[in-house]
């Protein structure tokens, strides 16, 4: 078989030989083998860049995700973190509410991806401009609003923009003052804005010019949707945070060409007092009255009666051992010129702005009694407007904050000891019987202090979380410097020749948080700590009545607001039963405490809104005895507390425990509901 074979192969070999035209002779076998590995070296070479190919694509679409998600993700992550923060808010909104955050929060994503988008581009000189937009968006959309949270528990909104900027000194003093928080939710903002683009131009950048013009069209008709369609059509604070500051700034703008009247008329403007006519004082003994104004003192924070152990106010406390101390009184409000109003022309707050401006302040009506007055205060009289609104009042000795120091700040205004300084030596030139108005300024924010005398520490100025501890102790050492000054007031007076004719009420205008309710200052809730304020009366032996110390007394725990005050230094004075006031003493809404103050039974209005100052964040409510019903506007419904059993206000009532406050809460001048 294999014979055959071996002959059939050597036939057919001799047969092409002859047939077969001349042919290369065979390479040698070790060149047939060069050239085997040689297509093999080809083929796999073929193979490996295919594979690199595959993986360069592979990691190119990867690199491609994850800038996109970068861009993406980013302001989603920001709407994530409202919901996170605010989620059971958020979820009260009713179904027009949430369209309208949820509208927003995609105008807003829309708006940043197509920034950052733009700002990845990889040429072109769009993507500079557009990095050094979006840096400041991020330290203003974003940043000031987790401080303005951080600080108010609720985000800035046009509202608190409108006010804002009619004491924009007064705001960036404030900004100073707390520069530590507000660096802190500043600087990460910016971080992560100059970051973004960076990271997603270097993974996998914008390369076609036409989608950089789609992307900043987009971006424009974005802008002008979150700036120009009104906030009201949602919920109160019914926006991610920032498409919140871009409407407030597009809201701006509008009243701004429109003159709206929020922006002209957010505080007191200059008054057209009605004249009081010309009567004779009647006091039942003849006095003197010093009314010592404090500012942002919180009942809790001081001894407002008599103990000898006392902490806080350890100078005053034993300066007038013998005060009679009215431990429950409030204001109806938490805001300066509101309870400066209140205790000065008698009326309630909600009365309308043309009252506000037509009522008589007390010292017009001791002008009109032929008496003498001063008004001392270390305030600055252009916070608040509060010059303007003072402007012509008949004052027989008068003295502020820049006439005591030329550099005294808006905020603490000028230093309260040189004002004692100040009223011990001009008061004596007033003719008895007087009335004088001692304000003090120095513990509103950032609370000024005693470097050397801080007994209560660690301190800073910071407000931010996480600084409870110290912003209390700062205040209370504020509180401490202050009180030296008051005592050595109260000592002073008390040797001069009138001491034993003359009745000091000492009072605050407000209260201040302490972060008690997720917020630091005053103005933004009606809670306890904002509106309990000290008020107490030194009497010397023979400057009341009987029954007007008894009734004093009588009140020690008894709910009184800041309504009786103005009728109580009326009727010390001996006006309150002039027949010729009778007109005008039906627009003051309370009663003097010298006959026992306003009916505790009697429903009144609480806001810190009002026509003659405009509020930067919604809250009202309504009070009767120590039954309290409030809200604000980051409330999703009303709280009801009975501040007696329960005077940290920790523990809501059935809402019908208030039930007969709520028309009066839900019918004030603001509108129905603050939320």
């Amino acid at each position: 078989m294999s014979s055959a074979s071996s002959v059939e192969r050597e036939d057919r070999a001799d047969h092409a030989d002859i047939d077969a035209p001349p042919s290369e002779p065979e390479p040698p076998k070790e060149a047939r083998q060069t050239h085997q590995e040689s297509g093999q070296t080809r083929r796999v070479s073929s193979g490996i860049i295919a594979s690199g190919w595959h993986a360069a694509r592979s990691k190119a679409r990867v690199r491609r995700w994850v800038a996109r998600t970068l861009v993406i993700g980013t302001p989603v992550a920001l709407v994530l973190y409202d919901l996170a923060r605010r989620g059971t808010r958020i979820v009260d909104f009713d179904a027009q509410g949430l369209f309208f955050y949820f509208a927003s929060a995609t105008v807003g994503v829309l708006l940043w991806t197509s920034l950052l988008s733009v700002a990845t581009r990889a040429r072109g000189p769009a993507r500079w401009p557009v990095r050094v937009v979006i840096a400041i968006c991020a330290l203003l959309c974003v940043g000031s609003q987790l401080y303005t949270f951080a600080r108010y528990g609720a985000y800035m909104n046009h509202r608190a923009v409108l006010v804002g900027t009619s004491f924009l000194p007064s705001v960036g003093q404030q900004l100073w003052f707390d520069r530590w928080t507000f660096l802190r939710s500043l600087l990460p903002c910016l971080a992560v804005a100059i970051a973004v683009p960076v990271v997603a131009s270097r993974l996998a950048p914008m390369r076609r010019r036409a989608r950089g013009w789609l992307c900043l069209d987009v971006a424009l008709v974005a802008a002008i949707t979150a700036m120009f369609v009104s906030p009201e059509r949602g919920a109160e604070q019914g926006q991610p945070p920032d498409v919140m500051y871009v409407s407030a700034m597009g809201q701006l703008m509008r009243a701004r060409w429109d003159h709206n009247e929020t922006v002209e008329r957010v505080h007191p403007g200059p008054r057209s007092p009605e004249p009081v006519p010309a009567f004779v004082a009647r006091p039942s003994r003849q006095r003197n009255v010093v009314m010592v104004i404090t500012e942002s003192v919180r009942a809790q924070s001081v001894c407002v009666e008599y103990t000898p152990d006392c902490k806080y106010t350890p100078f005053s406390n034993t300066v007038v051992k013998d005060r009679i101390p009215l431990t429950q009184m409030r204001a109806l409000d938490s805001t300066t010129a509101i309870s400066l109003a209140v205790m000065w022309n008698g009326l309630l707050p909600t009365r309308d702005r043309k009252d506000q401006h037509t009522a008589p302040l007390i010292w017009e009506y001791a002008h009109a009694a032929g008496l003498e007055t001063a008004y001392y205060t270390s305030q600055h009289l252009l916070f608040g407007n509060s010059g303007t609104w003072l402007a012509g009042q008949p004052w027989t000795r008068h003295v502020s904050a820049t006439q005591i120091e030329q550099d005294a700040t808006y905020e603490v205004g000028a230093d309260d000891g040189k004002l004692v300084d100040h009223v011990l030596g001009d008061i004596g030139h007033l003719k008895e019987p007087w009335l004088a108005v001692v304000h003090l300024s120095n513990t509103h924010f950032p609370y000024k202090i005693d470097p050397n005398d801080m007994p209560f520490t660690p301190q800073e100025e910071a407000t931010g979380p996480g600084y409870e501890t110290e912003i209390r102790n700062r205040y209370q050492d504020s509180i401490h410097m202050q009180d030296k000054a008051l005592a050595r007031l109260l000592r002073e007076l008390g040797t001069r020749p009138e001491a034993d004719r003359t009745v000091i009420l000492y009072v605050s205008d407000h209260g201040e948080q302490m972060r008690e309710k997720g917020a630091v200052g005053h103005t933004g809730t009606l809670f306890d700590p904002e509106v309990r304020i000290p008020f107490w009366v030194n009497a010397p032996d023979g400057t009341l009545t009987d029954s007007e110390r008894k009734s004093l007394h009588s009140l020690r725990t008894t709910p009184v607001t800041h309504l009786d005050v103005l009728p109580t230094v009326m009727d010390l004075l001996g006006f309150w039963d002039a027949p010729e006031l009778a007109a005008l003493r039906t627009n003051i809404a309370g009663q003097s405490m010298l006959r026992g103050g306003s009916p505790v039974d009697r429903p009144l209005v609480m806001t810190n809104c009002t026509e003659l100052w405009a509020c930067a964040f919604k809250n009202w409510g309504a009070i009767k005895g120590t039954k309290k019903l409030i809200a604000h506007q980051g409330d999703s419904s009303w709280n009801c507390y009975d501040v007696a059993t329960d005077p940290l206000e920790e523990h809501r009532l059935d809402i019908s425990e208030c039930a007969d406050l709520l028309p009066l809460a839900e019918g004030t001048v603001s509108g129905k509901r603050p939320f």
